[in-house]
């Protein structure tokens, strides 16, 4: 079935990924000619399959034609044409699981390997085949409603993968984490701006500006002093040390599964903290300013009071400090952490169908921040939902749009320094 298509979101998404390939190109080239110790080494960038200078032409010809089919669908030049959409999708969908594969292997039974152990160059041609079914689809012209479907999986999918390669690899876990969660967020910006839920939720300049505030001096500052900073520095002393609480945790699970019982404990202790917050004064007097935004987009997910913030910290890094989870579990729960949290404040019409009764996503999270308390005092998940479907708080109206959104006090201050007083201004919080 055919739709009214734009080609402005395809072109968008078809130029996010193409930057993706172009920054590899760029930052082989740098450590061919200026090697940095912020990126990983020259050798890490490519298999060997194919001497360096004919990797870079082909690199180069590759760009130059990826070049060629964005401004062909910029300029809305492509005819519907499923057969050439076929032949564009079969061989892009076969590049994609053959890389899955490769994927798999270079982090499992074949690290050594040259080709299937190459990380890095396995990410980006990931990259390529994603630009190659998408050109495919445009061709196809299947609706374009496909991409909020597959947005949250896929991005949130491609930030756990980018993270677990570096960690893997060695590589500092402040890049390892940094790197997917500052990708996730571009991706998430060029789609809030091409499929927004509601364009009267665009940031303007001092939304922005105060929720880089919040941003930078609340969600990454005071939780690297408060929490991840503090364990990265003691968890080497830790696990030297034989304690009866690091003996409670699962060291030997995977990676995975321990970052799973992480999220599900953290997650069940946030639960009551949150709900707490909603229904008793003092805690609600913190948690008012987060629910202060008239709107939602991904950066005002930042938004909390430094108080609350530190007690959140409580929560979520301090029993797993005790308990000496590794480094690496502590990495990913963050990328799921920031990836998760970005999208249920971010201003994209996606859609999460059966992933709702596991993740706390947007669709859920915007009922949360409903002015009407009747509608907010519900889907208490930070990351997962599943203590709400059980404790009866999940709220998920079927054909209908989320309202107003903030407080009942219209007149509630926005900038950030009257925010850090109004806690502790009485009567200023509108009780939820």
């Amino acid at each position: 079935m055919t739709v009214n298509y734009s080609s402005r979101p395809f072109s968008a998404w078809l130029i996010f990924l193409l930057t993706l390939f172009v920054f590899r190109v760029a930052a082989q080239l740098l450590q061919t000619v200026h090697p940095v110790t912020f990126l990983p080494p020259f050798d890490a960038w490519q298999s060997g399959t194919l001497p360096y200078p004919l990797l870079l032409l082909a690199q180069l010809m590759i760009i130059a034609l990826c070049l060629r089919m964005i401004i062909k669908v910029r300029t809305d030049t492509l005819r519907v044409n499923r057969k050439t959409g076929l032949v564009w999708l079969i061989p892009g969908f076969i590049y994609l699981f053959v890389m899955l594969f490769r994927l798999t292997a270079g982090l499992s039974f074949a690290v050594e390997h040259s080709w299937l152990g190459a990380l890095i160059p396995t990410i980006f041609h990931l990259v390529l085949a994603s630009f190659i079914i998408s050109v495919g689809l445009y061709y196809w012209r299947i609706d374009q409603h496909l991409i909020r479907w597959i947005a949250y999986p896929s991005i949130m999918l491609s930030a756990q993968i980018i993270c677990m390669v570096y960690a893997y690899r060695g590589a500092n876990l402040s890049l390892a984490t940094f790197i997917p969660v500052i990708a996730a967020a571009l991706a998430i910006t060029l789609l809030e701006r091409t499929y927004p839920y509601r364009k009267t939720w665009h940031a303007d300049r001092n939304n922005v500006t105060q929720d880089t505030i919040y941003m930078l001096l609340v969600q990454i500052l005071l939780p690297r002093l408060l929490s991840f900073s503090i364990v990265f520095m003691i968890l080497g002393t830790m696990s030297q040390q034989s304690t009866p609480a690091t003996h409670l945790w699962p060291h030997h699970w995977p990676v995975y599964g321990q970052m799973l019982l992480m999220l599900l404990s953290a997650e069940f202790m946030r639960y009551w903290v949150h709900r707490l917050a909603h229904n008793w004064t003092p805690l609600w007097r913190l948690h008012a300013v987060h629910h202060s935004p008239h709107k939602l987009y991904w950066l005002n997910v930042g938004r909390f009071h430094p108080l609350e913030k530190g007690i959140q910290f409580l929560f979520d890094a301090m029993p797993f400090l005790v308990f000496g989870v590794s480094q690496e579990v502590l990495a990913l729960y963050f990328v799921f952490y920031a990836v998760n949290g970005f999208f249920q404040h971010c201003n994209i019409d996606v859609r999460l169908g059966w992933l709702n009764y596991i993740i706390s996503g947007p669709e859920l999270h915007r009922w949360h921040h409903s002015k009407f308390p009747k509608e907010s005092n519900h889907n208490y998940g930070n990351n997962l939902i599943v203590w709400d479907l059980l404790f009866g708080t999940w709220f998920l109206p079927r054909e209908k749009r989320v309202g107003d959104l903030g407080l009942l006090n219209r007149n509630y201050p926005m900038r950030f320094v009257e925010q850090i007083k109004s806690p502790f201004v009485r009567g200023l919080d509108s009780f939820q």
